[in-house]
């Protein structure tokens, strides 16, 4: 005869308490602080090792042009400067037009209709063409055309930017006469021109560099601001690598990295009390114009020398070394482990 067996209550299935859900999920959130800085830290990395390897193939560019024309490329050309005139407004031009060819961008430099100024509607598409090694993967900004609601001016920006001195966007022109250039920085009795390796309407050869290639800086980058509008004044020259105006194509060395001094632009600025992001600046018509080497990458910028190394130059540079390293006939004593 069978036994019978006796039935067993059903077995209680426990479950998670809302006590505990509660600490599995603070937990999580946790985890995802601590690891959210790291992983952020880990695509600054790679963004800024970027930005290295583009100043290095602009870096290689510049030699490239130099090897077949026996200097650099002309900082800017145009009118306005004291050295011999380009022959007017088809000539406005930057640097950034003549080594399209030697960063494999050739296609690009022949759609260029270079009998017309640059602004001119024959340029349209060339100039609204974003040039990736012209710009540096850590600025949002830089994809941003200079203004978008007018069609003749939209144009692309860039980062990196020639090495224009160690004052402002005058040099040393006699007329108007800002050298030496007595401005918000020391020193007070006015701070002398020592020549650089990009200038107006003059190409500049290896030879002329006196302080040594690894010496002297050949670029640098900055940040991209954002316009407020397509006109005057609502536009902001800063990146605007294409025109030949102050401020456009160019860093001056007058002040450090990322310096709290606000750049001084002739006309064309958008301070960061219209828009917040934007490099500080102040709007003159009287004063000379100059901006300062800026970045997103924490602590300092990436800078080519005419050597074509590039290193990365601290925020707390002092003043009188980054003045140094901009200068090409200075012939400062500069230690390599000063910046």
């Amino acid at each position: 005869m069978r036994a019978s067996v006796a039935s067993l209550p059903p077995r209680r299935v426990r479950a998670f308490t809302l006590i505990e859900l509660l600490v599995v999920i603070a937990i999580i959130a946790v985890l995802i602080a601590l690891l959210l800085p790291a992983v952020q830290a880990a695509r600054e990395a790679a963004r800024r090792s970027q930005c290295v390897n583009n100043l290095k193939q602009l870096g290689l560019a510049m030699h490239n042009y130099h090897s077949s024309n026996d200097s650099f490329p002309m900082g800017r050309t145009g009118m306005g400067f004291n050295y011999p005139a380009s022959n007017g407004d088809p000539n406005r031009r930057t640097w950034a037009f003549n080594i399209l060819a030697n960063i494999e961008q050739g296609p690009l430099y022949n759609a260029i209709n270079f009998s017309r100024t640059f602004y001119d509607w024959s340029n349209t598409t060339a100039m609204r063409t974003e040039v990736v090694a012209y710009n540096c993967p850590s600025d949002p900004g830089c994809t941003i055309v200079l203004s978008p609601s007018d069609a003749q001016t939209v144009r692309s920006n860039g980062n990196y930017m020639v090495n224009w001195g160690n004052t402002t966007w005058y040099q040393d022109v006699t007329n108007p006469s800002f050298n030496p250039y007595v401005g918000p920085l020391p020193p007070t009795t006015g701070l002398p021109y020592l020549a650089a390796p990009f200038t107006a309407n003059k190409a500049i050869n290896f030879s002329a560099i006196v302080d040594g290639t690894s010496n002297t800086l050949m670029m640098s980058e900055i940040i991209c601001p954002e316009s407020k509008g397509p006109y005057n004044p609502d536009v902001d020259h800063r990146g605007d690598i294409w025109n030949d105006d102050q401020n456009c194509s160019m860093f001056m060395a007058y002040s450090t990295p990322n310096s709290k001094t606000i750049d001084q632009v002739p006309g064309y600025c958008v301070s960061t009390d219209l828009k917040r992001s934007n490099p500080p600046c102040i709007v003159t018509s009287s004063l000379p114009g100059f901006n300062a080497a800026r970045s997103y990458h924490s602590g300092g910028v990436n800078a080519l020398m005419c050597d074509g190394s590039v290193k990365f130059t601290k925020d707390a540079v002092n003043l009188a070394i980054w003045r140094g390293l901009s200068s090409m006939n200075g012939q400062e004593v500069i230690s390599a482990d000063s910046y």
